[in-house]
């Protein structure tokens, strides 16, 4: 029996040893250039994912079958960064060839990251061949470090661009009159205008408008910035800290359609809404002072985040949130969000997630002597039916605080998890995460299944 089994584990051996020789044979002849055999479709794929052009046309070398396959990619990336310290009219003769000869039905994207030796006949040049391929998104960037770009007026002559996204570059009378009739996708970044009617009409001009971002600084030249578009559904707006523009600077905002809206902007005075009853998500972190319809806007929003710190935007009466269901509000003005969340609490009556946070990171004076003046006079109907998560990051355990935190905690009887993260330092000192745990966690929860955490 030994010697049986024996011999079948020998034979097995040398059964194993003979496949392994097969296999490897197999993998000696695949290797010639089996890849070369792949469709031509899934070729140009794999070359489309390489990070620059230059280095899809270096695989123009490999065999005879890969010397015109880059011509057929259908994504195009320049950097001239990578020109560094050669010949500047080479990187402009590789770019001017790379597009003339490209040979795909469609361009479907072309990125030109350029810096100071790229000039606006240059830029006019490669677009109007883009326009040509019938080019759907166009990407152009300048660094930020050497000014902007002055774009061409060619620009102006698509009808197949879908996505555009210019950052630091000039926009002037360039766009009137002009009709991007199929632009989804508009990205203004660090954008120089040649006055609020451009801007105005460069928007209007984009009927099919869906996503807008605009990121701006204090030498665009605009000081109303009208965002009039009836489909567009995501908008954001971003004012850097670091590019303050006058008091006088207001934004008109209409957009019926709206689903995402976006605005951080602690410099614009004003700002005019109108009614956006599609409204999903809201992020203002915003200094409106002459705010007109601020609140009424928002009563469709499922979710809504609020810093108002620098804003005195007014709380109008009899106003409805019927559909929010998660808040986030900033606690780093106590003259302002506890009073805004004491109407928001009335005023919001499906409720289900409330969010508190200092997003700001203000000390404060831990022992300040004021107390919450206004608490509802009555249980708001969102505490006793439907709020369910509770969390409070930066949590400073001020009178105030406190105050809030009892309520809460005391009336809210649907609750299943409550988050507290106390705030590290107050006035300077650390913090006793010890004592505010305990104090927090002798309080009478008005919900029994609640789940009290600390951070």
């Amino acid at each position: 029996m030994n010697l049986i089994r024996f011999l079948l584990v020998f034979q097995g051996k040398i059964q194993m040893n003979e496949s392994r020789k097969k296999l490897n044979c197999q993998s000696r002849q695949f290797n010639v250039d089996k890849i070369s055999d792949l469709p031509e479709d899934l070729l140009v794929h794999i070359l489309s994912l390489l990070p620059t052009t230059n280095d899809i046309v270096a695989t123009s070398g490999v065999s005879k079958r890969w010397e015109s396959l880059w011509t057929k990619v259908h994504k195009l990336r320049f950097n001239d960064r990578i020109y560094n310290g050669k010949r500047y009219d080479s990187f402009l003769h590789f770019v001017e060839k790379s597009l003339i000869l490209h040979k795909a039905p469609t361009l479907v994207s072309l990125r030109l990251s350029v810096g100071p030796k790229c000039t606006a006949d240059d830029i006019g040049l490669w677009i109007k061949l883009a326009l040509d391929r019938n080019i759907c998104e166009l990407i152009i960037k300048h660094y930020p470090d050497h000014g902007h770009i002055r774009l061409s007026r060619r620009l102006c002559d698509s009808k197949t661009l879908v996505s555009l996204k210019l950052k630091n570059a000039v926009l002037g009378a360039i766009w009137l009159p002009t009709c991007f009739s199929s632009l989804k996708t508009l990205h203004l970044r660090y954008v120089k205008y040649s006055g609020d009617e451009s801007v105005r009409t460069l928007i209007s001009s984009c009927p099919s408008l869906r996503n807008l971002v605009v990121k701006r600084h204090n030498e665009d030249n605009v000081k109303r910035f009208a965002i009039i578009v009836r489909y567009l559904q995501s908008l954001t707006v971003y004012l850097s800290p670091l590019h303050g523009v006058a008091d006088s600077d207001a934004y008109v905002i209409n957009t019926p359609n709206l689903k995402y809206l976006n605005i951080k902007d602690h410099y614009t005075d004003l700002c005019s809404f109108e009614d956006m009853p599609y409204l999903d998500e809201a992020n203002l972190d915003v200094a409106f002072t002459h705010t007109e319809n601020f609140f009424e806007s928002l009563t469709s929003v499922k979710k809504l985040s609020l810093c108002l710190k620098k804003s005195n935007a007014q709380y109008p009466e009899g106003i409805i949130f019927s559909q929010l269901d998660h808040l986030e509000l900033c606690t780093c003005d106590d003259s302002k969000w506890l009073n805004i969340l004491a109407m928001l609490l009335r005023d919001s009556p499906k409720l289900r997630v409330l969010k508190l946070n200092d997003k700001n990171h203000d000390f404060v004076d831990k022992y300040c002597s004021c107390s919450w003046n206004q608490q509802p006079s009555y249980v708001p109907e969102c505490l006793t039916k439907s709020l369910e998560i509770f969390e409070w990051r930066n949590y400073k355990a001020t009178f105030r605080e406190r105050d809030v935190a009892v309520y809460i905690l005391k009336n809210s009887t649907c609750l299943k998890k409550t988050v507290i993260s106390p705030k590290l330092k107050i006035s300077g000192e650390i913090c006793d995460h010890h004592i505010i745990r305990e104090d927090l966690a002798s309080l009478f929860m008005g919900s029994s299944s609640c789940e009290l955490k600390f951070d």
